[in-house]
């Protein structure tokens, strides 16, 4: 299940020009994983880029393990 909450205006899309919404995904995969992703998206083309993502899971003895993840920004 995804949820999705849009924020705020970032930029433009480099497709169409129009202007792109931060948003949450939020989902749980069935190996019990825990996935939220922010993500750049343009409601028009749905051009997407996910800036961060962050997964917890559980490791054998039942800790917590919370992984973090980032886009590199290209060069301008």
């Amino acid at each position: 299940m995804i949820v999705k909450v849009l924020t705020m205006d970032m930029g433009k899309c480099p497709r169409d020009a129009n202007k792109m919404l931060f948003t949450f995904e939020s989902e749980k995969l069935s190996n019990g994983i825990a996935r939220v992703s922010l993500v750049l998206k343009c409601p028009v083309c749905n051009y997407r880029v996910v800036v961060e993502r962050l997964e917890a899971s559980r490791d054998k003895d039942g800790n917590i393990l919370i992984r973090r993840f980032f886009t590199e920004s290209k060069p301008g």
